[in-house]
């Protein structure tokens, strides 16, 4: 009977550790990486990621994410997550409300500040409560060894809506200034009303004021006339600004931004081609057609929009507009004219099996990374 006992101790002893080596194991485990293209594999570089959906990428090489319903910035050094995160907030995640935009200031090397767009909800915690919330907002704080060393510093207080259409996509400019791209949230007629800041593209200074030089300088709207945008990429060759904006039943645009544009939605979906739309055209003289709309045939939605700095991928990908087809599960790379106010092409730069895209954006050196629902991977050769 002892030795029964003795024996039956040995195997649950055996039995646990095992699973606790096993579980170490699945905590590290790297799928190898995938064939996207005939030349180019997508190398993980976090896997079983809590829904990451916008990146932002310092001098350095560190990379900083996004998670939507933890409300965690997290950030990569030297290829490895770091476990403490760079700051924890409050988030309400319903719908498509939560932690859903970063970017770093452009002094980031001296200042330490990391901007982030969230829906923070009504108590300490994170809420998936419709009502628990208390508004969209900007914030930034500042960091030391990438971990936040203030609280939140507010930049702008942003309009709810029903969850929906929330956009929330930010970027600093070529000129200094923070873009915030900012959905209808379920309210078509925001579009049209200029004391909403809802379906509009909004701009400040870095400490949340409105620059001298906004089409109304006691207002943060800078453009109008948009959905739900979904990619803001800055063009620092150009000093131009392109975004997405999904216009529903499977039309996206892709937009060059201009100061005091209205983009039509939504009296317009897509390109200008009825005659209500004509129409339209006709009495608003600050309507910008799209640089291209998807057909509602295709059924595709677009999202994380960036512009290819560098020649890493071949000379014809070269300040190329890169966004992800999250329908298609593809990259797609568009290029452009000379003078970066029309696209001359568009084509597939790599089919993605991992699964569906939520950002996509290159660092300062030109490497290519995306991220999934549950993935953080970049772009490199194949051997």
């Amino acid at each position: 009977m002892m030795r029964n006992n003795v024996w039956s101790s040995l195997v649950v002893t055996i039995a646990a550790a095992l699973a606790v080596n096993l579980a170490g194991c699945n905590q590290n485990f790297f799928p190898d990486p995938a064939i996207i293209s005939s030349d180019l594999l997508a190398e993980y570089v976090v896997n079983s990621a809590a829904h990451p959906v916008a990146l932002a990428f310092a001098s350095n090489g560190d990379v900083f994410y996004v998670e939507k319903e933890t409300g965690k910035v997290r950030v990569i050094v030297d290829d490895q997550l770091q476990e403490q995160e760079v700051i924890d907030l409050p988030v309400n995640y319903a719908g498509e409300r939560g932690l859903i935009g970063i970017a770093l200031h452009p002094d980031f090397d001296d200042n330490g500040r990391v901007y982030v767009f969230y829906s923070r909800s009504d108590s300490a915690a994170d809420e998936s409560g419709v009502d628990m919330i208390i508004d969209n907002r900007v914030v930034y704080f500042e960091t030391s060894n990438n971990v936040a060393t203030s609280g939140e510093v507010l930049v702008a207080s942003l309009p709810t809506g029903d969850g929906t259409r929330v956009g929330g996509r930010i970027a600093f400019g070529d000129d200094g200034h923070l873009l915030v791209a900012l959905g209808d949230m379920g309210d078509m007629d925001a579009a049209l009303d200029d004391s909403s800041l809802a379906s509009k593209i909004l701009r400040y200074n870095d400490d949340g004021t409105i620059p001298d030089d906004n089409p109304d300088p006691e207002s943060a709207i800078y453009a109008s006339g948009v959905r739900n945008p979904t990619g803001l990429g800055p063009d620092a060759n150009s000093g131009r600004v392109f975004f997405l904006d999904q216009q529903g039943a499977g039309v996206t645009e892709i937009n060059s931004l201009m100061s005091g544009a209205n983009y039509g939605w939504p009296a317009v979906v897509g390109l200008a081609d009825s005659d209500v739309e004509d129409t339209f055209v006709a009495d608003n003289a600050d309507y910008e057609d799209p640089l291209l709309a998807t057909s509602p045939v295709l059924t595709r939605d677009l999202v994380g929009l960036s512009v290819n700095p560098s020649a890493r991928y071949g000379p014809d990908t070269y300040l190329n507009i890169f966004f992800g087809d999250s329908d298609g599960d593809r990259l797609v790379s568009a290029g452009l004219n000379a003078s970066r106010t029309a696209i001359e092409t568009e084509e597939a730069f790599a089919i993605i099996s991992p699964g569906f895209i939520t950002d996509v954006a290159f660092t300062p050196a030109g490497t290519l990374y995306f991220a999934t629902r549950s993935s953080v991977l970049r772009v490199v050769p194949r051997p």
